[in-house]
């Protein structure tokens, strides 16, 4: 749904397309079954039924519920625009006010109370439908891709906001510089939340987020390969001829071991921090295009650069893929470049996530051990 607003946005696409495709969206996913408000993992994209394992995952659900609060302020902000238009727009109005109503409903009957542990103060990493459990692994880092998912929580009070303070802030420094580790260093756990979630000036998670992408051009430059470390697919196919898919990432940011075994740069992980370094990201974009990744749909999944699996001769290979949840990222990333972070924007418009903004405005501590 933001991709269809960012090609609005960017004028691919004009207002009525763009409506008609959110609601038709809306219409679907009202159709899936779900488990206490929440998506499953997969579906059968003819029959809509889930399919097996049947799994909730909390990270996934929470940037939903995330991207539906977006979703929430741009059709309430083109209503309003619609009221004060001189052509007949009330069918149209009418409409609009519906699919706010959905995704109002959708918002308040997502319960994250369930996947959440309340003697660890933490998130599992999701539910198991056939186990019927939480899955024992969690969510415990302040750097990670679940941050989406533990501030919608708490600005919709399915849990207490001591949660967020249950969060590691392990630091780290290189060359004078600080910032949160991860789990596995990616780029996608500094700055995936970002599409949506406003960073302030000298907080523990903007210089985090700086740190982050210092760190990616540094080790990037180190193995002489373009940066932008990150979970993506890479050069290894199953019996279905499907690429394998993990997290790469920085191995010093990041807790997970053997993280310099491999060397894999994602299109999208450099993308990702555009709003940032424009220009550093233009420079990189131009690198992967030499180097054989861009075609007919655009760039290439990622760029696989792991000695093991090249054959004799090579340098590198080109992951031939294009995933729709990281071409999207790059699509929401450019709109946020050239719309002055038009969805971070739109995110804080929804007053009870403006009322948790201060979460993310926690100060870089002075000292650190």
């Amino acid at each position: 749904m933001l991709a269809i607003v960012s090609a609005y946005d960017l004028k691919y696409i004009e207002l009525e397309d763009a409506i008609e495709r959110i609601s038709k969206t809306l219409e679907t996913i009202q159709k899936l079954q779900k488990w206490n408000g929440h998506l499953y993992n997969w579906y059968n994209t003819q029959t809509l039924e889930p399919l097996n394992p049947r799994y909730v995952s909390t990270v996934d659900n929470g940037n939903f519920i995330g991207y539906l609060y977006t979703v929430k302020q741009f059709l309430t902000n083109t209503e309003k625009n619609l009221k004060v238009s001189v052509p007949n727009t009330s069918g149209y109005i009418e409409n609009i006010n519906q699919m706010i109503q959905i995704i109002d409903s959708i918002i308040q009957s997502t319960d994250f109370s369930v996947l959440y542990n309340p003697k660890k103060r933490l998130f599992s990493i999701g539910f198991n439908i056939e186990e019927n459990k939480l899955t024992n692994s969690y969510y415990d880092l302040l750097a990670s891709e679940a941050r989406q998912a533990s501030l919608v929580a708490i600005a919709k009070k399915d849990i207490p906001s001591k949660h967020w303070n249950s969060l590691s802030r392990t630091i780290t420094s290189l060359k004078k510089y600080k910032g949160l580790v991860s789990w596995s260093g990616t780029a996608f756990e500094y700055l995936m939340p970002n599409i949506n979630i406003p960073r302030y000036k000298g907080s523990l998670l903007d210089e985090s987020c700086k740190f982050a992408i210092m760190n990616q051009i540094e080790y990037s430059q180190k193995l002489g390969i373009p940066w932008g470390i990150s979970e993506a697919a890479f050069n290894l196919k199953d019996l279905h001829s499907n690429y394998q898919y993990k997290a790469f990432g920085i191995p010093w940011l990041g807790l997970k071991r053997g993280l310099a075994d491999e060397m894999v740069s994602a299109t999208y992980g450099s993308v990702l921090a555009i709003t940032d370094m424009p220009t550093a990201v233009l420079k990189n974009l131009k690198e992967l295009e030499k180097q054989g990744m861009y075609d007919k749909y655009g760039f290439y999944e990622s760029i696989d650069y792991t000695p093991e699996r090249l054959t004799k001769g090579q340098k590198s290979i080109p992951v031939k893929t294009y995933m729709a949840h990281h071409q999207a990222l790059i699509l929401l990333s450019i709109n946020n470049l050239f719309n002055n972070q038009i969805f971070q924007k739109r995110f804080m418009k929804n007053p009870e996530i403006e009322a948790v903004s201060i979460l993310l405005q926690e100060r870089m501590p002075e000292t650190f051990i």
